[in-house]
């Protein structure tokens, strides 16, 4: 080893074993991070092992060492919350399969795919703090004391979002429906 890098040096330049000594310590905060969030071992397993992928494609980002932990939990937090999309996706994909196996009244069947659609392009739009705990407590249901945990906030935090995310998410659905409402009439 060319002890005049450091092991960030050194991973940044390709060195695979550097790399393995930044981030092996951390494994345990990733997984934690990653069932935490999703309440399943093995997909928390797969989690961990597509945020290591994800370090080491883009290890050349990280600054300084000492940001290691929070790079990775932000890594983690952010290959999770597009984890459970895509089962929020599936799970919606499949609730229509079912809906369409039943009759429903079409009239009924277009407003809630019309509020359905308000409400995804609504919380799409709202600034990331505020999707990430609407997506924990609402989606995955954690209590006030988990989200705080996982975000590494206080409860006081926890509330102060979700409040803000509530009366964000009013807003935009509100002003989605009238710019939907207009378009319908106005053409």
């Amino acid at each position: 080893m060319n002890r005049n890098k450091d092991d960030l040096e050194l991973a940044r330049d390709g060195d695979r074993d550097a790399f393995w000594r930044l981030v092996a310590p951390h494994r345990g905060l990733i997984f934690a991070t990653a069932l935490g969030m999703l309440k399943d071992p093995e997909a928390a397993e797969d989690l961990l092992h597509e945020t290591l992928l994800a370090a080491a494609r883009s290890i050349g980002s990280l600054r300084e060492a000492p940001c290691l932990p929070g790079w990775l939990h932000t890594m983690t937090r952010n290959l999770a919350l597009d984890m459970i999309r895509r089962q929020r996706r599936r799970r919606k994909v499949m609730a229509e399969a079912a809906r369409e196996a039943r009759v429903v009244p079409s009239d009924e069947w277009v407003q809630k795919e019309a509020w359905l659609t308000t409400m995804e392009a609504a919380i799409d739009e709202l600034p990331e703090p505020f999707r990430v705990v609407l997506a924990l407590k609402y989606m995955n249901e954690y209590s006030y004391e988990q989200i705080a945990e996982v975000l590494g906030i206080s409860l006081g935090a926890v509330r102060s979002r979700l409040f803000e995310a509530r009366k964000l998410l009013k807003q935009k659905t509100e002003s989605l429906a009238q710019a939907r409402e207009v378009d319908h009439h106005g053409s």
